[in-house]
C-alpha cells in the first residue's frame, strides 16, 4: 500500500524587521525622561490608596440576599434595552446592505455601522412622531417592532455580503491582562449605568426636557429651560427608551453606545493595522476615566462619540469617485452634530480626513466637500427649524448678537457660556499649558484624567508606523477646536479614539521591541489606574448599593448624595403618585424635571424663574393667583435647600420689594400644604421638600402654611 505523504504547505515569507528611523538610544532616552516625568508628575498629584483598593475589591459587601432579589429588575430593564438597541441594529443593517453597500465588512464594522445607522434613522423618526404630536406609547413601540422586523426579515431579500476572514490572532500575556481590563471596565459601566440616574445635567435636560415631550406626547415648548433649544437627537432616542419602560432604559441605550464605539474602534484597529492594535486602542480609550464615567448616566457623549467613529471609519474607507462611505461619513458626522454642538469638531475632523484621501484629485475632493457638508447639515436641519419657530433664532442660545436674545436674560446667557467653556480669555501661556494643566487637573472638572495621552502622543513619531496621518488630522483637528472652546475633558471624547488607535499602532509597529514591550507594561498600568479612579468614584457616590439591593431607588435617590444635591425625589412620588392627572406642577427651588410623571414647569438656572417673572406681571397676590392658574398650574413643589443652593449661586430668585410683596400675598391667601417630606442628615433636618395645591380661597380656621421663600430662602441667601 503506497504510503500517502502530507500535503506542504509553505509558510508565509518572514517579515524582514523594520529599520528604526531612530536609534535607540534616542528612543529610550525621550521616552524615559518625557514619560517619567509625566507620570511622576501624575502620581503625586493622585497617588493611588491601597486602602481604598482592598475596600472596592471585597465580594462580601456586594453579593449579599438583597442583590438576588435586584437581579429580575435588572433583567427586566437590561432587556428591554437590548431589543431597542437590536431593533435599530437591525433596521440600519438592512439600510447599510439595501442603500449604501459598503462591501466586504468585518464582523466589528458590520456591527457598529449598523447600530450608528440605525440608531441615527430611528432617532430622526421617533422626531418626527414628536412633531406629529404622536409621542406616545403605541406609536414608539410599533416603530420599534417594525424596525426589528424590517432588520430581520430583510435578510432573506439582502444577504449579507461574505464577512472578511478575522486574521490569525494568538494572544500574550500582555493581551490577556488587556483583555481581562477592558471585560472589568464593562463590567464596571454596566453597574454604573443600573444605578438610578443621579447626573445634573441629565436630570435637567438630557433626561428631563425627553421626559417632558413624553409627558406632553409631542415636540413643547420650555421657555424658561434654555437647555431645551440644544440639539436633542439624543433625547429622540431617550423618549423613546421612556416610553418604552423607564429612565433606565436610556440609561443603558447610552451604555450601549459606549459599547459600540469600543467595537468600531476596534474594528478600525483590525483593518488599517492589526486586530491586536485595535485591541489595544480600544482598552486605551475605553478606560479614560472621562469616558467610563460618561457610561453611567444618560448624557450626550458616548452617542456623539459612536457617531463621530463611525463616521471616521467611514472616511477612512472612502475612494475618490464614490459615494458609499462619503455618504455614510456624512449622515454619521450629521448625526453627532444633532446631538451636540460639539460635533462640529469631529465633523470638521471627518472632513479633512475625506479630503486627505481624495488629495490625488483635487476636482474629487472638492466635489467630496461640498457632498458631505450637505449632507451632514441634513440632521440638524429640524432643530434649526424648532428654535427658529420657538425663539426666533436658529442657534439659540447661541449667536444672540445675530439674531437678538428672544427674551432672555444677557447676563444669565453670558453665565451659561462661561459656565460651558469653564475657561476665561484665552491666553497664549494658557494654551500651551493646556494639555499639561488638564492631565495634571489643575484646571475644573479634569481630575484624574489619563496621563498616556501627553506621556506618548507627542513622542510617536519615534515609533509610528506608516498609514496614521488621517489619524493625526481627525485627532489634531479635533483638539485644537476643543482647546479653543473649553477645558471640559469629556467634550474632547470624540477625539479620545484617534488617539488610542495612534498609540496602539505603535505600540504594534516592529521597532524597537524592547521599548514597545515596555510601554505595553506602562499603558496597561495606566488603564488599570484609571479603571480603579473611576471605580472609586462609582462607590464614593454609593452608585452600587441600589444596584446591588442594599437599599431600593427610592430610598436612594430621596437623600443627598455626592454630585446630586438636596433631592426632592419624596416630593415628585407624591405628584406621580397622589395627584390626579390633569395636575401641573410649578418647580420652585430646584431644576431638575427628570422624575415627573406628570406635566411640569421647571427654570433652568440660566433662565428667568418663573414664579418672579409671573409676580413681576402681576399688580396683586389675587392676579398672580389668576395667572398661574391660566396658565394650567395647580400645585408648586418647593425646595428649600435647593433654592438657597441656586439662589446664591446664580440669582435665581431677584426679587424686588413689589414682586415680593405680591407673591407673600397670593401666598397667604391660595397656597395650602399638601404633602411635606424632610430629609436628615446626623440626626438633624437638612432639607425640607413640600407640595402646595393652589385654592380659590384657603379653608375657613386653616392658617396660610409657613412661607418658605421669605423666611427661609431668602434669610439665607442673604446671610452669604
Amino acid at each position: 500500500m503506497a504510503k500517502k505523504h502530507k500535503k506542504h504547505v509553505p509558510h508565509p515569507p518572514a517579515v524582514p524587521p523594520e529599520t528604526p528611523r531612530f536609534p535607540g538610544w534616542l528612543a529610550w532616552g525621550a521616552f524615559l525622561l518625557w514619560g517619567g516625568w509625566v507620570f511622576k508628575t501624575y502620581l503625586d498629584r493622585f497617588p493611588p490608596d491601597l486602602n481604598s483598593l482592598f475596600v472596592l475589591l471585597s465580594p462580601g459587601q456586594y453579593f449579599t440576599a438583597g442583590f438576588f432579589k435586584a437581579v429580575p429588575g435588572h433583567l427586566a430593564v437590561l432587556l428591554s434595552a437590548l431589543f431597542f438597541v437590536i431593533a435599530c441594529a437591525a433596521f440600519g443593517s438592512f439600510l447599510l446592505r439595501s442603500v449604501f453597500k459598503p462591501g466586504r465588512l468585518s464582523p466589528c464594522e458590520d456591527a457598529a455601522l449598523s447600530a450608528a445607522l440605525g440608531l441615527g434613522v430611528i432617532g430622526h423618526l421617533v422626531l418626527g412622531l414628536a412633531a406629529a404630536g404622536l409621542l406616545s406609547k403605541g406609536p414608539v413601540r410599533l416603530l420599534v417592532a417594525a424596525a426589528f422586523a424590517v432588520g430581520v426579515f430583510s435578510r432573506r431579500y439582502f444577504p449579507e455580503p461574505e464577512a472578511e476572514a478575522e486574521p490569525a490572532f494568538k494572544p500574550g500575556l500582555t493581551d490577556l491582562l488587556a483583555l481581562a481590563l477592558l471585560a472589568a471596565a464593562l463590567l464596571l459601566n454596566l453597574a454604573g449605568s443600573l444605578s438610578p440616574e443621579i447626573f445634573y445635567d441629565s436630570l435637567v435636560y438630557h433626561l428631563a426636557v425627553p421626559n417632558f415631550y413624553a409627558i406632553k406626547g409631542r415636540l413643547a415648548d420650555m421657555p424658561y429651560n434654555l437647555y431645551s433649544n440644544l440639539f436633542l437627537l439624543h433625547g429622540m432616542l431617550y423618549s423613546a427608551g421612556l416610553l418604552l419602560k423607564d429612565e433606565m432604559v436610556p440609561k443603558l441605550i447610552n451604555y450601549a453606545a459606549g459599547v459600540l464605539s469600543l467595537v468600531a474602534v476596534i474594528g478600525v484597529g483590525r483593518r488599517h493595522f492589526s486586530l491586536r492594535a485595535g485591541l489595544w486602542a480600544g482598552l486605551i480609550f475605553y478606560t479614560v476615566t472621562h469616558a467610563l464615567m460618561a457610561s453611567w448616566s444618560a448624557g450626550t457623549e458616548w452617542l456623539l462619540t459612536l457617531f463621530s467613529i463611525s463616521a471616521l471609519a467611514a472616511a477612512l474607507r472612502h475612494e475618490p469617485g464614490s459615494y458609499r462611505f462619503l455618504l455614510l461619513a456624512a449622515f454619521f458626522s450629521g448625526c453627532g452634530m444633532a446631538v451636540k454642538t460639539t460635533g462640529l469638531f469631529p465633523a470638521v475632523g471627518t472632513g479633512l480626513v475625506l479630503l486627505w484621501r481624495s488629495r490625488s484629485d483635487r476636482g474629487a475632493a472638492l466635489k467630496a466637500a461640498l457632498v458631505f457638508a450637505g449632507v451632514a447639515a441634513l440632521p440638524v436641519l429640524p432643530w434649526l427649524a424648532k428654535n427658529w419657530l420657538y425663539r426666533g433664532n436658529p442657534f439659540f442660545p447661541f449667536l444672540t448678537s445675530v439674531f437678538g436674545l428672544s427674551g432672555a436674560d444677557p447676563d444669565k446667557l453670558h453665565a451659561f457660556m462661561v459656565e460651558t467653556r469653564q475657561m476665561g480669555a484665552l491666553e497664549l501661556k494658557a494654551w500651551l499649558l493646556h494639555p499639561w494643566n488638564i492631565t495634571m487637573g489643575a484646571l475644573l472638572n479634569s481630575n484624574y484624567f489619563t496621563p498616556l495621552f501627553l506621556a506618548l502622543l507627542p513622542l510617536l513619531f519615534l515609533l509610528q508606523p506608516a498609514g496614521t496621518v488621517p489619524l493625526w488630522l481627525y485627532f489634531l483637528c479635533g483638539w485644537l477646536l476643543w482647546s479653543f472652546a473649553s477645558t471640559m475633558v469629556r467634550f474632547l471624547m470624540p477625539a479620545y479614539p484617534a488617539a488610542a488607535l495612534l498609540i496602539a499602532a505603535a505600540l504594534d509597529s516592529r521597532q524597537h521591541q524592547a521599548l514597545r514591550k515596555t510601554l505595553s507594561v506602562l499603558v496597561l498600568f495606566s488603564c488599570a489606574l484609571c479603571l480603579y479612579w473611576a471605580a472609586l468614584m462609582l462607590y464614593s457616590q454609593g452608585r452600587w448599593r441600589p444596584v446591588f439591593g442594599l437599599i431600593d431607588k427610592e430610598t436612594y435617590l430621596s437623600v443627598t448624595q455626592p454630585t446630586y444635591p438636596y433631592s426632592h425625589y419624596k416630593a415628585i412620588q407624591f405628584i406621580n403618585n397622589d395627584l390626579p392627572a390633569g395636575a401641573k406642577t410649578l418647580i420652585i427651588g430646584d431644576a431638575r424635571g427628570a422624575y415627573f410623571k406628570k406635566d411640569f414647569v421647571v427654570s433652568s438656572v440660566f433662565d428667568k424663574t418663573p414664579i418672579v417673572e409671573y409676580a413681576a406681571a402681576s399688580a396683586s397676590g389675587e392676579e398672580l393667583y389668576s395667572r398661574l392658574k391660566a396658565e394650567g398650574v395647580t400645585h408648586l413643589l418647593l425646595n428649600a435647600a435647593e433654592g438657597i443652593r441656586l439662589g446664591r449661586a446664580y440669582n435665581m430668585f431677584y426679587w424686588d420689594a413689589r414682586t415680593s410683596g405680591v407673591y407673600d400675598e397670593f401666598w397667604d391667601r391660595h397656597v395650602v400644604e399638601v404633602h411635606a417630606y424632610e430629609e436628615v442628615e446626623n440626626g438633624r433636618p437638612s432639607n425640607r421638600v413640600a407640595v402646595y395645591a393652589l385654592a380659590d380661597r384657603r379653608p375657613a380656621g386653616i392658617p396660610p402654611p409657613f412661607n418658605v421663600m421669605r423666611d427661609i430662602i431668602m434669610k439665607n441667601i442673604a446671610r452669604k
